[in-house]
This record gives C-alpha cells, structure tokens and sequence, in this order.
C-alpha cells in the first residue's frame, strides 16, 4: 500500500534525504517562533506601558476615595458641633432664667422679711441699701484674711443700684486707735468696690478678695460705706470676727 503522507520517507529515499524531509517541520515551528518574538515583545511592552497609568489610576481612585470618607467624617463632626453648641448655648440661658428666677424669690423674701421687721423696727421697712452678710476667713498665710461682702437692698424690685462700696478697718497699733481703708491693706489694688446690682451682689466676687493686715495691727471692727455721687446711701460698723472655714 502506498503511504499517502508526503512527509513520509518513502523507501526509496535516502538517509539524507529522509533526515531533511524529517527536519522540515522543526526549521517551521522555530520560524514561527522567531517571527512571534517581535510580537510578543510588542504586547509586552504595550501591557507594561498599559498597566502602568492602570496602577496610578488606581492609586487616584483609592485616594479619592480616602478623601471623600475623610471630609465625610470632617462634615458629620462639623454637624456634631453645631449641635452642642446650640445645646450649650440652650443650657447656657435657661440657668440664667433659672439664676434670675431665683434672684427674684430671694429679693422677695428679703422683702417680706422686712415688713416682718418693720412691724418689730420701723426703720427696717426704709428703701435702701442693705449688707446682707460679711465673710471673713483666715487663709494659711499669717495676717492674710479672704473677705467678700453681700449687699442687697429694699425697693422697688425694676430699680438698679448704683454705688461704690468703701470698707475701712478700725483697731489698734502700738497703743494707739488707727484706721486702716481697703487700699491700703490691698497695696493699692482696691481703693472701693463697684456696686450694680437689680437685686444683690456679692462683692468683690464670689470667690472673694484678700486684704493683709499691718504688721502689729490689732483689727476691732469694720466699717462698710456706700456712697452714690458723693451721697451717703449705707453706713454701718461691723464687729471683726471670722467666719467660715479656712482657705
């Protein structure tokens, strides 16, 4: 039977003959192989220079991304903030409401407390300034003192008070009787204390001032003044005693 494939070494054919009949597909296959190189040189560098701006439009979606959750964050804490404020700012006046509603209470029991009095005292009843208490209290430092001073007054509940209060320390230095004003025991700092006050007021703070007493002073008693464009509106004369605890 003759072989129909003409690749196939026919008998006839000799050894050389046979051997390049046999080669003819390598020598094929390895032209193909170089004719593929050039290509697949070219889509390899087509795919690096593709992959390249893939990576960096990656690289700016993610950061994109990390941006836009950042100012999402930025927004909700800006949001958050506004509501606190707004919270404060509500709390803030409903304790003033509350604070001037208590004003209120406690400027009409000192009225009440006056007509009670004034039934006992006559004078009790008077419009006018009046030193609701006087605290005093030694600190750790000899001849060092916190004081603070409540006025209140008896009126009509729409007036204001305007004044200055002077405090004046009467005592005894080396056998004699002197008299010491605030300016002089603060180094000057306080020469009188500011009244403005609807209802009360505590003075000079509700924390309290310092005042220090001369070395060999012997304080007695205590001397308030309140005055108005030179007019007299409260004088009284307190005992020096100490009150409260130790600051």
């Amino acid at each position: 039977m003759d072989n129909d494939n003409p690749l196939s070494p026919s008998p006839e054919q000799t050894p050389v003959a046979r051997e390049e009949t046999q080669s003819r597909p390598r020598r094929l296959i390895t032209w193909i192989l170089l004719a593929g190189l050039p290509l697949c040189a070219c889509l390899g560098w087509e795919a690096a220079m593709y992959s390249g701006p893939m990576q960096d439009y990656q690289r700016l979606r993610d950061e994109r991304a990390t941006m836009h959750s950042e100012l999402e964050e930025t927004r909700l804490r800006h949001q958050q903030l506004e509501v606190d404020l707004l919270v404060a700012r509500q709390a803030a006046a409903d304790n003033l409401a509350v604070v001037d509603d208590l004003e209120q209470q406690l400027f009409r029991l000192q009225q009440d407390l006056a007509q009670y009095q004034g039934a006992l005292v006559p004078k009790a009843m008077t419009h006018g300034v009046r030193i609701q208490a006087f605290e005093l209290q030694r600190t750790d430092v000899p001849g060092i003192f916190r004081y603070k001073v409540m006025v209140s007054r008896v009126g009509n509940e729409n007036d204001t008070v305007e004044a200055k209060l002077s405090i004046i320390l009467q005592g005894e230095q080396e056998g004699e009787a002197v008299r010491y004003p605030l300016g002089e025991l603060t180094a000057g700092r306080t020469e009188s204390l500011p009244l403005n006050f609807r209802y009360f007021q505590v003075v000079p703070g509700s924390e309290g001032g310092e005042l220090m007493l001369p070395l060999g002073f012997e304080p007695e008693q205590i001397q308030l003044k309140v005055e108005h464009d030179g007019k007299v509106l409260l004088e009284q004369t307190l005992e020096w005693v100490e009150t409260g605890a130790r600051t």
